[in-house]
């Protein structure tokens, strides 16, 4: 915000620093930011370049997604006795201390998120201001609802972090964040955000979501679009997962259905889950697996052909059993956060002996994307997935399991998959158990499990809905789902290996807003 008011006010000083107004307007006249359709195509590009912020370690992404994990029940922290090296704020989190600022947030979520919504505002600002088709000796009215559709998408996906980074649980009506739905146009406006509401922000996604399934494309046609679009940008279907989660977290469930269904059953064979769960997360380039739905592709960067051309978000490393540098769990050293004893328990990967289950070697997530790492030196391999810890850094004296989710393509290419079909089955399974449509949610439900090796589950009423809370908790570990698929259903959050009671699930799980912003927005005063 602070960054902003200064442009602005060079901006202003610049022109009115002119007093030769005849000469400013002939010989210097003020050029609109876009001259040509073709020159319109950067505004969403640099839209998904803000979401990835200031350098790798700061996208809106990677630290967005520690929350989800860390707040709930399915991670623990390694200890600093074996060697780990761990993040305060993420021991405050894991801790659940309220009312404090997160600043590991601060650059990643909250300036990345406000960085993605300036440069949509200022595109949709353009559009509006020219009576929704600034070109029009172009004659392409649908590559500009395209574009403004993408604008659209990127903004309520910021918010969709931001929201649940810096505010209570849905529904609350306490005004916490700025809310810009347009570009500021002066030093004032600049310095004097009105501020929104958790059910404020929620009503501005669902409506631009909205908006966004209306008049985006279902996918890239070659003959109709430019060749960026082909490379992880928001289509249609897009736009309608990430409108199915927002009613999900508002606890709108049947009205999620209705976008659920479009993304499952309507998607004209886009998407599938005809893959290994691994191929979702070993891509690189314009290559996606079947089921993904968006991914943020880590080499086609801004598009404008800077010296930092794409970014590798860091903060995955913290859990994750490799590094951006894909050298697996030896070449790791900044991982600290894995599997709880309670989430292996709980899904039956464990058994009361600390062993690995038959259950857990007989489901491909298990294989593909965890790593069993047992102590130190112990010279126990049970599987390809089940071996010693490799790196010398660290002196473990019992078993650890990590996530192996990220960085699977190779250094520093892996794209990064968004928004899944296995998570929209999992949704609709749940929405229907719920409001009894029993065979519909096994369905949905044995579609996931059988991609991952498993039998169908065969069981109804409050045995159905446990096992779709199971079947989740396996399918979206480490990617930042199970604190709001609980906030979803109204469910309290359990205890995990911290002991104790679980807690009601509109707790504090939410940073304070940084003093930053504080200090120089009136808003707040």
């Amino acid at each position: 915000m602070k960054k902003l008011a200064i442009i602005i006010t060079l901006a202003i000083f610049t022109m009115t620093g002119c007093q030769d107004e005849a000469f400013f307007e002939l010989k210097r006249p003020v050029q609109p930011p876009w001259l040509t359709l073709d020159d319109f195509e950067k505004a969403p590009i640099g839209a998904y370049y803000g979401l990835s912020g200031n350098g790798g370690f700061r996208s809106i992404f990677a630290a967005g997604r520690i929350a989800g994990e860390v707040y709930a029940d399915g991670v623990n922290l390694a200890p600093i006795t074996d060697g780990f090296n761990t993040d305060g704020d993420v021991e405050d989190m894991y801790d659940r201390i309220g009312e404090f600022q997160i600043s590991v947030f601060d650059n990643a979520v909250f300036n990345s998120g406000y960085f993605a919504i300036g440069f949509a505002n200022g595109a949709l600002d353009f559009i509006e201001e020219n009576d929704g088709d600034p070109f029009p000796l172009a004659n392409r009215p649908d590559e500009i609802d395209r574009i403004k559709g993408e604008l659209l998408f990127v903004r309520a996906y910021a918010y969709y972090w931001l929201v649940r980074a810096y505010c209570p649980a849905y529904p609350n009506d306490q005004p916490r964040l700025p809310f810009r739905t347009s570009q500021a146009r002066d030093f004032d406006e600049a310095l004097t955000s009105p501020l929104a509401s958790t059910n404020d922000i929620y009503a501005l996604m669902e409506s631009d979501l909205r908006e966004a399934v209306a008049i985006l494309p279902e996918a890239y046609d070659g003959s109709l679009h430019p060749p960026g679009y082909a490379d992880g940008r928001a289509t249609k279907f897009a736009a309608a997962a990430l409108l199915a989660k927002v009613l999900f977290h508002k606890g709108d469930h049947q009205g999620a259905l209705e976008p659920l269904n479009m993304v499952i059953d309507q998607n004209n064979g886009l998407f599938d889950l005809s893959e290994d769960p691994i191929e979702a997360f070993n891509k690189t380039g314009v290559n996606r697996g079947n089921e993904v739905i968006w991914y943020y592709t880590l080499w086609a960067g801004d598009g404008l052909g800077g010296p930092s051309n794409w970014k590798h978000p860091g903060r995955f490393e913290w859990y994750s059993a490799s590094n951006r540098f894909a050298g697996g769990p030896a070449n790791n050293q900044g991982r600290f956060i894995h599997s709880s004893e309670s989430f292996l328990r709980d899904v039956g990967w464990k058994d009361e002996n600390g062993t690995v289950t038959q259950e857990a070697l007989d489901d491909k997530r298990f294989n593909q994307l965890f790593v069993w790492l047992t102590p130190a030196g112990s010279g126990i391999n049970l599987a390809p997935n089940v071996y010693p810890e490799p790196n010398d850094n660290f002196r473990t004296t019992t078993d650890f399991v990590w996530g192996d989710k990220y960085y699977r393509a190779g250094d520093r290419i892996t794209n990064l998959p968004i928004l899944r079909l296995a998570d929209m089955y999992l949704l609709r399974s749940i929405i229907r158990a719920q409001s009894g449509d029993t065979q519909g949610s096994l369905l949905d439900l044995n579609m996931v499990r059988n991609r991952a090796g498993l039998s169908d589950f065969n069981g109804g009423g409050n045995e159905l809905i446990e096992a779709i809370h199971l079947e989740r908790f396996k399918e979206m570990a480490f990617e930042g789902d199970r604190l709001y698929y609980l906030q979803g259903l109204q469910m309290d959050i359990p205890a995990g290996d911290r002991g104790g009671a679980a807690v009601p699930y509109n707790g504090e799980f939410y940073s304070e807003i940084p003093d930053y912003e504080r200090n120089v927005n009136l808003g707040y005063q």
